[in-house]
Order: C-alpha cells, then sequence, then structure tokens
C-alpha cells in the first residue's frame, strides 16, 4: 500500500513537470509573437482623424480645383441688387454675391471698393457681409455674420444689397439685416466713389481660419441662380427703380461674362457658368491630375 502511493505521488510529480514545462514553453512562444508583431493600440477615432489628414494632404496633389464667376459688363454707382439664390456649401469654399470696383487690384492711386455676400465654409446656416474699401496693399473691412433660418445649401433664399451715396444695407428673405450708413467709423460708404459691376463667384480659399480645410470628398458643389433682379437709384427722389430681371430661361452675353482667371486653389473656368432648368449654376468641380 505504502509503495502504491509512492509511485502515485511520482507520476503526480512527473506529470506536474511536464505541465509546467509546457506553460513556459507556451509563454516564451507568446512574448516572441508580441517582439516580432506590436499591437496597434491607437484608439480607432485617432486612426480615422490621421486617414482624414492623409486624404486632406492627397487632395492637394491629387486633385485640380476649377470653380466659376459671373459678371455684369455694364457697371452701376448706386443700385439696389436682388438675386433669389441657393448658395453652395462646403468648407474651404465660398458662395458669393458682390458689387466690386473692377480696377481695384490693380493700386497704383486706384481705391479698392466692394461690397460683399458670402457664404463661407464653416458654417452653412450663416451668411457675411463685409465692405471693402482702401486700397489692394492695404485693405479696410468691416465683416459682419447673419443667421439664417435654414441652411443655405438646402433651399433658395432672397438675397439684397442696396447701396446708396448715404448708406449700405443688406437683406435676406425682405428682412434687412445690416445697414451702414455714411459717416461710418472707418469712413467706408464714403470710400465707395467707383462705378461697381455685380458678381457672383464660387471658389476655394486657402485661408483654413476663415472659410475652413477643402476637402476632395466635398467636392463638387453647385451655387444656383433663379434671378437676378436690379435697379437704378434716383438720387434726387431718393428712390429705387428696376432696369432689368434676368430668369435665365437663357445665357444672355450681351448682359454676362464669365471668369477664367485664377483665385487661390482654383482656377476658374467659362465651362462651369451653365444655364440650366431655369437657373444659372456655378460649379466647383474637381479633375485628377
Amino acid at each position: 500500500m505504502n509503495c502504491f502511493l509512492t509511485n502515485c505521488i511520482k507520476m503526480k510529480q512527473s506529470n506536474l513537470l511536464k505541465l509546467l514545462s509546457m506553460g513556459l514553453l507556451l509563454g516564451m512562444l507568446a512574448c516572441s509573437h508580441d517582439e516580432d508583431e506590436p499591437e496597434n493600440n491607437t484608439p480607432k477615432k485617432e486612426q480615422e482623424g490621421q486617414q482624414d489628414q492623409d486624404d486632406v494632404r492627397e487632395d492637394k496633389t491629387e486633385y485640380n480645383y476649377y470653380g466659376a464667376e459671373l459678371y455684369t459688363k455694364e457697371t452701376f454707382k448706386y443700385g439696389r441688387f436682388e438675386a433669389k439664390m441657393k448658395m453652395a456649401y462646403a468648407p474651404g469654399c465660398i458662395s458669393s454675391m458682390f458689387l466690386y470696383y473692377n480696377d481695384s487690384y490693380m493700386g497704383g492711386g486706384k481705391p479698392w471698393n466692394e461690397l460683399d455676400i458670402e457664404v463661407i465654409g464653416k458654417d452653412k446656416n450663416s451668411f457675411q457681409t463685409n465692405i471693402i474699401s482702401g486700397s489692394s496693399s492695404s485693405k479696410v473691412t468691416s465683416e459682419q455674420i447673419h443667421p439664417l433660418s435654414y441652411p443655405v445649401n438646402e433651399d433658395y433664399h432672397v438675397y439684397a444689397m442696396e447701396w446708396t451715396p448715404d448708406y449700405a444695407a443688406w437683406s435676406v428673405d425682405g428682412k434687412e439685416v445690416r445697414r451702414t450708413a455714411v459717416g461710418d467709423a472707418k469712413g467706408q460708404i464714403a470710400a465707395l466713389v467707383e462705378n461697381q459691376s455685380l458678381r457672383f463667384n464660387l471658389w476655394a480659399s486657402s485661408s483654413t481660419s476663415w472659410v475652413g480645410k477643402l476637402n476632395s470628398k466635398d467636392i463638387p458643389v453647385t451655387q444656383y441662380i433663379d434671378y437676378v433682379k436690379v435697379y437704378s437709384y434716383d438720387e434726387e427722389a431718393k428712390t429705387f427703380s428696376e432696369l432689368w430681371t434676368d430668369d435665365f430661361d437663357s445665357f444672355d452675353s450681351s448682359r454676362w461674362s464669365r471668369g477664367n482667371w485664377s483665385m487661390e486653389l482654383v482656377t476658374e473656368k467659362v465651362a462651369n457658368v451653365v444655364v440650366e432648368d431655369g437657373n444659372l449654376q456655378l460649379r466647383l468641380t474637381k479633375e485628377p491630375k
């Protein structure tokens, strides 16, 4: 009986040693595997964020971007300018309607005169108004942001600017949102002395602090213009009278021209100004390099 117990104990000790040896061997193999193939402990969101950054970097090298600009051949000294539009929205982009003295960019003593309505790529629920005066080398600005009742690219809004010797005013859907009168602190109304063309454009800026960062995934986008109305201004009577309305049943080349120059991240393309289905469309597109 004692011999039997002794033999059993010896067998159990032997089996235990085998099990311990096997466990040690498996542990060594596991450690070896960890050293060869370290585990990726980066959180999924951080990995996705890194991928987004890589995509943005690739955007700059993989695509050419093309914007659009529409402008009147006629210039105006004062008036009311109205358009029913569904603006474009994408981070990095600007969708606009503005008045502009055509020689502003030239410098050499020429003033900069401009009145803006701009949807900028940081917020699709607002738009920016601005007066730019001064000169090409020393611009004076007065930006203001105005909230909208629904996103700019969801449906149409009626935008309007009034420019007179006494004030500039902006309205949306019949409600005035800003008025700057002569005698303003920066002297901007008094500085608007030149005839200006009426313009609309869609482009992308390199100023990410202003409009956000352009991403190819958001392009193409389109700005839709249902109609444009232009009114003259009688300085004595202080009244506006309609000059013309364009419903864009066709493209009127006697009234409008199309841009073909570069603006920061885009080249404006004549073919990106299109009349289709009773709208004029400004398109921002991309093409692989």
